[in-house]
């Protein structure tokens, strides 16, 4: 992977700086790839992969780079890497193990693709030169407030993004009451998973869209949906989230009321039972209950 090889038209817009940084890390991680594969030469076909991950890393434009870090207000960190094969789905890797939640990774143990290019993109990044003036070694730290899916609670957590000497981004509060301020289609073709949906072509302005879209990606957490993880981003009494395809060429923002998400993690709709603890008072309580509702219900309809 050379630093000739990324397209110009794709580098950091930035200046002169950020292009030089951007240069410095590619032949930081063509030297670190080289390294390991001279000293595990067992690893050669992952590390092919892993180069074409780092390359789309250094082309892409900020919000569209497939790795990303995630720290949270206790200061827990790791990776999250968007799988290139399967449209909307991310990987998490432990920053301390590299231990991916990949299929590979589950098959054949630590030394995915994934957690390569996070090893790698690490390393890299530690040992590069200070960046431009607006930045630290070519990243930015910004702190802003998102809903922790663990807990619920707003919280303030570090999100590091590579520096663009750009503007900043949407804050929640801007986000939370743009999404109310949209049209919400149900989807009709899609009753066994109840959610709505706002179109892209009835967005007053076409970029904001794009930047929501980028937004909701870019501080959405996890969330296991029959194999395939999504990035959901909680705002008010919803979960909003985009599938695979990329932030221009995305035309729908899905949504589902919390409600509907607490039903769907008690009947394990999804398969990924409880992942949102703090939507639960008495999770056996609740399951009951709603046993009984449903039971209540086919008994009027069998009546009519």
């Amino acid at each position: 992977m050379s630093t000739e090889s990324i397209p110009q038209g794709n580098r950091l817009p930035s200046g002169q700086d950020a292009r030089a940084s951007t240069d410095q890390l590619a032949r930081l991680i063509e030297a670190e790839i080289e390294r390991i594969r001279r000293a595990r030469p067992h690893l050669s076909s992952r590390l092919d992969s892993a180069s074409n991950l780092l390359l789309l890393q250094l082309a892409s434009p900020p919000r569209q780079r497939p790795v990303r870090v995630r720290i949270a207000a206790d200061g827990r960190r790791r990776f999250l890497v968007s799988s290139t094969s399967s449209g909307g789905v991310v990987y998490s890797v432990d920053p301390a193990t590299y231990a991916c939640s990949c299929p590979d990774a589950h098959r054949r143990g630590i030394g995915c693709k994934h957690g390569l290019c996070c090893f790698i993109l690490e390393k890299a990044a530690r040992t590069q030169k200070k960046g431009c003036s607006a930045c630290e070694r070519g990243w930015v730290y910004r702190a802003v407030e998102i809903v922790n899916p663990a807990t619920g609670e707003l919280v303030e957590a570090t999100n590091p993004t590579r520096c663009t000497r750009c503007r900043d981004g949407l804050s929640h509060t801007f986000v939370e009451r743009w999404l109310e301020d949209q049209r919400w289609i149900f989807a009709r073709t899609r009753a066994s998973n109840p959610h709505w949906y706002c179109l892209r072509s009835e967005a007053a302005d076409p970029k904001v869209f794009e930047e929501v879209v980028a937004h909701l990606r870019e501080f959405g957490g996890p969330y296991l949906w029959w194999g395939s993880t999504y990035l959901q981003y909680v705002a008010g009494q919803h979960a909003y989230w985009t599938m695979g395809a990329s932030v221009e060429n995305t035309v729908v923002i899905n949504r589902k009321s919390l409600e509907q998400v607490r039903v769907d993690e008690l009947r394990n709709t999804g398969g990924g039972g409880i992942q949102w603890p703090w939507l639960h008072n008495d999770i056996e309580a609740e399951r009951a209950e709603l046993r009984k509702r449903e039971s209540d219900q086919d008994e009027l309809e069998e009546e009519a």
